[in-house]
């Protein structure tokens, strides 16, 4: 008997969750649509638009999804609760920890679900919005919209074998190859902060075992000099513009690449591959180090939802039909995200552990849960 009330749960929660999945992406690809209608007719089509639009919902469901589910869990508890079916099923033996194992498939479901939408589905899209955008395969997209492009930070050697610190600025990255770039800024220091080399390119291309080609290079390079030495210094700035110019770095196009997308929007792999890549040039990293475990920890919240629901399956018709329930459920979602939110914000300000930022607000949420069931059974 178990096992079909298992699958009769797993049933409505997952259609449950479906009908208001849709309804709140519905609602918020809408005023994403309307937010694209200041473009139409200057940058894109009315087409253009609706694609742009259709390019969010992966983001949006992956956003929605443990409110989608703490919906349909609390309309699915409270539907049966009111028909007293739950009650039949408290008195043939439904203990708490059973309820909570049939509530464990239809989660590991929509966890699955949702790590597959945040981590191929809406990072391809992002990817793909920005080719879009651009138009044309050969016209170059601001990197995070930022009119002065990205920068970044390098640490190599030079042509003598000397730890050199790189900063380079790219103006412009190709929408379609990130292996092709528009200007180039890089300027280069010694590890006592004085400036060697400054170059300028007006684009560059990625060559594998070469690094970068900077087309139509300037090269400015500053004489040596001891700061502690009195003496004029008889040397000159060496400006030059070689044919061919070469810059090896650990700056590759796929670094460049992750520089287009916000951190919200990348997956774990390319926010691994970044974090790693400014934690080795001793860069501040707890912003992208918080986006990493929230988006490890991020879906397994829609078992927090699930537990959250429990409770509303004790609550009976005297305290409150359907549609105060889901009122309670939507403040719940709401009271959720303020927190998720918060803790991000403190996280980063404060410098906490981006591990604890990220579970905190799922755990203060399951123990908000554990209390109230405790308190509704106990009635």
């Amino acid at each position: 008997m178990m096992k079909v009330i298992d699958k009769q749960f797993t049933k409505e929660i997952l259609l449950s969750t479906a009908f208001v999945l849709v309804a709140l992406v519905a609602l918020f690809a809408f005023f994403d649509l309307i937010n694209q209608m200041e473009d139409v007719g200057t940058e894109y089509t009315l087409g253009t638009a609706f694609l742009l639009t259709s390019l969010t919902l992966p983001s949006r469901i992956y956003e929605v999804m443990p409110l989608a589910v703490l919906l349909a869990a609390v309309y699915t508890m409270a539907r049966w609760a009111a028909k007293s079916e739950f009650t039949v099923l408290r008195v043939a033996g439904m203990s708490p920890v059973r309820l909570a194992r049939a509530l464990l498939l239809p989660g590991v479901l929509l966890v699955v679900l949702t790590y597959g939408f945040g981590e191929v589905v809406a990072p391809w899209a992002a990817r793909y919005t920005i080719e879009v955008k651009s138009g044309d395969k050969n016209d170059t997209v601001s990197a995070r919209g930022y009119v002065s492009g990205v920068w970044v930070r390098d640490l190599a050697q030079n042509h003598e074998g000397k730890p050199v610190d790189r900063y380079i600025n790219v103006k412009n990255l190709s929408a379609s190859n990130m292996s092709e770039t528009g200007a180039w800024r890089m300027f280069e220091f010694n590890r006592e902060g004085k400036l060697l080399r400054m170059i300028h390119a007006d684009s560059a291309s990625f060559h594998p075992g070469k690094g970068w080609q900077l087309h139509k290079a300037v090269t400015v390079t500053y004489p040596a000099f001891d700061p502690k030495d009195t003496k004029p210094i008889e040397a000159k700035i060496i400006t030059s513009a070689p044919e061919e110019l070469y810059l090896e770095t650990t700056v590759g196009p796929e670094i460049l690449g992750v520089m287009t997308t916000k951190p919200e929007n990348m997956s774990m792999r390319d926010l691994d591959r970044y974090l790693a890549h400014i934690t080795k040039t001793n860069q501040q990293a707890e912003h992208y180090q918080i986006a990493f475990w929230s988006k490890a920890t991020y879906p397994l919240a829609i078992i927090v939802m699930l537990a959250l629901s429990m409770p509303f399956a004790y609550l009976n018709a005297r305290s409150g039909g359907v549609a105060v329930k889901i009122f309670l459920g939507v403040m719940i979602g709401i009271a959720f995200y303020a927190l998720n939110n918060l803790f991000s914000y403190l996280g980063i300000v404060n410098t906490w552990s981006p591990i604890a930022v990220s579970i905190t607000p799922s755990a203060v949420m399951l123990l908000l849960a554990a209390l109230a069931l405790c308190y509704v059974e106990r009635r």
